[in-house]
Formats: C-alpha cells, sequence, structure tokens
C-alpha cells in the first residue's frame, strides 16, 4: 500500500513538473509586435538574402554556369539592395532603428521577454 501511494506521488510530481511550465505561461504573446507594412518588408529582406545565398550555393554546386550565376547575381543584388533599403525606411518611419531593446544585434525583432534570439539562436540580455 505504500509503495502504490509513494508512487502515485512520484507520478503527481512528474505530472506538475511537466505541466506547470504550460500553465505558468498564460501571457503569451496573441499580436505582432509590429505593424504589418514592417513585417512585409522584413519579410522581403530575409527572402532576397535567401535567395542570394541559395544562388550561391547552386553556383559552387556546379548547377550554375558563370555567365547565369552572374546575370541572376545582378538581379538579385539590385532586389536585395532595394528591399534593405525598403526595411531600413520602414523601419526609420514607424520609429524602430536597426539595434534597440527589442531588436537583437543580427536585425531580428524579437518578442518581449525573449532570453534567445529567434533568428540567430544567440542569448539575448
Amino acid at each position: 500500500m505504500t509503495l502504490l501511494a509513494f508512487s502515485l506521488l512520484v507520478a503527481l510530481l512528474a505530472a506538475a513538473f511537466v505541466v506547470r511550465p504550460l500553465v505558468a505561461r498564460r501571457d503569451a504573446l496573441l499580436v505582432d509586435l509590429a505593424s504589418g507594412e514592417v513585417l512585409d518588408a522584413e519579410a522581403r529582406r530575409r527572402v532576397s538574402l535567401v535567395a542570394l545565398k541559395e544562388l550561391e550555393y547552386d553556383y559552387l554546386g556546379g548547377k550554375l554556369d558563370d555567365a547565369d550565376y552572374r546575370s541572376q547575381k545582378e538581379r538579385l543584388s539590385v532586389e536585395a539592395l532595394v528591399a534593405m533599403r525598403a526595411a531600413e525606411a520602414v523601419g526609420i518611419e514607424s520609429g524602430r532603428t536597426v539595434a534597440g531593446p527589442d531588436r537583437h544585434a543580427c536585425g531580428f525583432l524579437n518578442p518581449p521577454l525573449s532570453r534567445f534570439c529567434a533568428e540567430c539562436g544567440a542569448r539575448l540580455n
């Protein structure tokens, strides 16, 4: 009987240990921190930079010849530059700068109370 009671107590403690973070985190962020315009500009910037990175990988992997690589790199570089300038302009208009209390050094906009950057994984202070 005592073994059953002890097992039940251990099971309840383990269940409480697992469920506690879920119950304690009731103040979840349900709205976006930035306006849709800022989020769209950031998304365009990221997509253009990822496209450039993939182009580099394709070229280094031998999937593209020099002429295709140069023409696509020129086009994607212009798109990335336009997207970065637009993201910067929208950030300035909305009062956000590249570095701030809610932005990490990599430029990612993190939710408040974050411990780690959701973009690069670095620990936030």
